[in-house]
């Protein structure tokens, strides 16, 4: 689930899926290309969320080597090119798409997912960075109030609140040693 994570409010509920009219013709469009590539991007975005405690859309779909995406994506970037889309606009309109299709499955997830935003490039578009609200976010905190607890000479309460934050990093694997 996408929440918006305050100290003031704790976590409040996003229901709606972001441009959705877009989401809608671009999956359109990939389903027209391959009915098979949605779910293995989805599959693969899930895998993701459930392994990892704060990424953005291209750390799940780039290999590393520059802007090569993983071959589960590059049905997204083909949809386009089907739509006898230049290539440089087949690959505007498909990280615009795998940002969607990222947001969605966030929106689907049964964890808790705090995002930020900023600029790209494109004023039209921002970055989204995903943050776990247990696994990063919570956990964070904990480590920080142990360290104060530490400053203050009570290694009980930081002892306690480190193994709290172990608790919720191990829910993605993430536990630190």
């Amino acid at each position: 689930m996408l929440v918006h994570f305050t100290i003031d409010s704790g976590t409040v509920p996003i229901t709606e899926q972001a441009r959705e009219a877009a989401f809608a013709q671009y999956l359109r469009m990939l389903r027209e290309y391959d009915a098979n590539a949605e779910g293995q991007a989805r599959q693969v975005i899930q895998q993701h969320l459930t392994t990892h405690t704060e990424f953005t859309a291209k750390h799940i779909a780039c290999t590393g080597q520059g802007d090569a995406w993983h071959p589960e994506f590059e049905s997204l970037y083909n949809a386009m090119r089907h739509q006898h889309m230049s290539p440089d606009d087949a690959y505007d309109e498909a990280r615009k798409f795998l940002g969607l299709l990222v947001w969605n499955e966030a929106l689907q997830s049964t964890k808790n997912w705090h995002f930020t935003k900023y600029p790209k490039a494109d004023p039209e578009y921002m970055v989204t960075h995903y943050f776990a609200v247990d696994g990063h976010i919570r956990a964070n905190a904990k480590r920080s109030q142990a360290s104060t607890a530490r400053d203050h000479g009570d290694e009980q309460r930081a002892a306690d609140l480190e193994n709290a934050a172990g608790r919720l990093e191990e829910r993605w694997g993430q536990r630190r040693r």
